[in-house]
């Protein structure tokens, strides 16, 4: 104990924060790092793999005396030049589910200036200028577990420096809004965190990890995200399941809804049309057609082109080559 390691935390890495809220607070509250972001977006779709630097032994009876209305988040933001291609105040969180077979709705894109801002809340409980030289190294021996990647906090001892203090809401201190940073208007009043039941016997609940470009450059040029092919609504990546055993998986999913407000972006070359689009994984699309006379036609009896596009995130395009002077298009969603 006298020499355990202290905690450590590098950029771009997965914070894992719990602790109990009012009035089912306890005496410790515990931070975990999770490792790089990179080591769940890279995963493979459909794999699951157990939250690494994470025990059950971590939390009961280690730090709290049940799992029952213990609430969590995971968050991180992007800082350097360590993943090619990344916007600065790029962010990584969890938006909880209220029902564990619907994934949450999708987490919105903020400017530039904004996400700076839920990025420094997050840095200072782990790596900022006012908490974190206190968390990772004033607080010397970190834990019993003598590892390096969780911080076990004493409220009593630490009452100015505990993860509440960066996490809790300013009007609702039992919401995690990273002291109101990440909006109101944000999936579930903008609260990052998932509690589990006041019972918590058996079954898991399940919270949702995006991926948050900013919506501009630090100069104001519109970021559009290379995983959905929009500047519209932020990427999803999969969910955390916190089980009633106290373990804790990652599963890699496809989003399954398409981006908002698609737009078709229509270029013409000599007989040949290029209808762009950005798409959504998990669905396929078709592209439709009509001249005039039909547009008071319902979508469906459009003639079509034969065969279809499956989406994946990114942009799509269909060719029609077509002596027509005039011609409307659809893309159409199965």
């Amino acid at each position: 104990m006298a020499q355990a390691q202290t905690f450590t935390s590098k950029n771009d890495d997965l914070i894992l924060g719990f602790r109990k809220n009012t009035p089912y607070t306890e005496n410790y509250e515990v931070v975990v790092d999770i490792g790089q972001a990179s080591n769940y977006f890279n995963l493979v779709v459909g794999t699951s793999v157990p939250v690494p630097g994470f025990s059950a032994s971590q939390l009961s009876p280690g730090s709290f005396a049940s799992l029952n209305n213990l609430s969590w988040s995971v968050f991180g933001g992007y800082a350097g030049s360590s993943y090619p291609g990344y916007v600065n105040n790029t962010l990584w969180l969890t938006v909880p589910r209220a029902n564990n077979a619907v994934r949450s709705s999708d987490a919105l894109r903020l400017d530039y200036s904004l996400q700076q801002a839920v990025k420094a809340k997050m840095s200072d409980i782990v790596g900022g200028s006012s908490g974190a030289g206190f968390i990772s190294q004033a607080l010397g021996a970190s834990n019993q577990f003598n590892t390096a990647s969780l911080v076990r906090e004493s409220i009593a001892t630490y009452g100015t420096h505990i993860l509440s203090v960066w996490m809790s809401g300013v009007v609702n201190p039992t919401q995690g809004t990273l002291n109101d940073s990440w909006p109101s208007s944000e999936p579930n009043a903008g609260n990052l965190e998932v509690t589990t039941p006041g019972s918590f016997t058996s079954g898991s609940v399940r919270s949702d990890l995006y991926e948050v470009r900013p919506l501009t450059t630090g100069n104001g040029t519109t970021v559009v995200d290379p995983h959905t092919g929009t500047s519209g609504l932020a990427w999803y990546i999969g969910y955390f399941e916190f089980k009633s055993n106290g373990t804790m998986t990652f599963t890699r999913e496809l989003a399954s809804t398409a981006p908002a407000a698609v737009t078709l972006n229509v270029a013409r070359t000599n007989n040949v049309s290029t209808i762009s689009f950005g798409s959504a994984s998990s669905l396929t699309y078709k592209l439709c057609f009509t001249n005039s006379a039909g547009l008071g036609a319902a979508v469906s009896t459009w003639p079509s082109l034969p065969g279809t596009i499956s989406g994946d995130g990114t942009t799509k395009s269909f060719q029609d080559t077509t002596t027509d002077p005039v011609r409307f298009y659809r893309v159409l969603e199965q």
